[in-house]
């Protein structure tokens, strides 16, 4: 969703706008792998409250499914180029940021990923290091998303056409999963 709305507000307004939303998003995101890190050293600590997330996560992944399926079946429209300079694209990037509810759970996995490979430990100098590298990456990816507006959006209007229904089988699939793994 964040990086869309970075190529969005390129086509619609400017890559320097792109770029303002770019850096609150990136300025949320510290906050969110710290946070991150936190709760995933607390769950090693107290397997219980994984069972419980699972149960949860399944039951919102479900919902997502239903969700996307009924944004697919409403019309799309394309995006149109204008330069408006759009104001406050930096507190849309914090707030839509903010509201992201997957990147604590994605950070979760990655730590929990690196942590199982020996990859990353519970230090705080490599809690610091993992925090800044992942917005300085968000950062990065969203000024390449906001670069290459233009051709994104010519490669990706038969994707997005499909995107709301392949969004809803993912979730969907990631659902079951998930509850199948909280139950067995």
């Amino acid at each position: 969703m964040l990086n869309m709305m970075a190529v969005k507000i390129s086509l619609q307004h400017s890559r320097k706008e792109a770029m303002q939303f770019a850096l609150g998003v990136a300025l949320v995101v510290l906050p969110q792998a710290y946070i991150a890190i936190l709760f995933t050293a607390h769950l090693r600590e107290n397997p219980i409250l994984i069972t419980v997330i699972q149960k949860v996560t399944a039951v919102v992944f479900l919902v997502l499914s239903g969700y996307f399926l009924y944004l697919s079946k409403k019309e799309k429209k394309q995006i149109t180029t204008e330069n408006n300079p759009r104001k406050n694209t930096f507190w849309s990037g914090v707030a839509l940021a903010v509201l992201n509810m997957f990147s604590v759970p994605f950070y979760c996995g990655v730590a929990t990923s690196l942590d199982m490979l020996g990859w990353f430990s519970f230090q705080q100098a490599t809690i610091c290091w993992f925090v800044i590298g992942s917005a300085i990456g968000t950062l990065l990816l969203l000024f390449v998303y906001a670069s290459f507006a233009k051709l994104i959006q010519k490669r990706a209007t038969t994707l997005s056409k499909n995107m709301n229904i392949i969004l809803s089988i993912l979730t969907g699939v990631l659902g079951i999963f998930t509850l199948i793994a909280a139950y067995f």
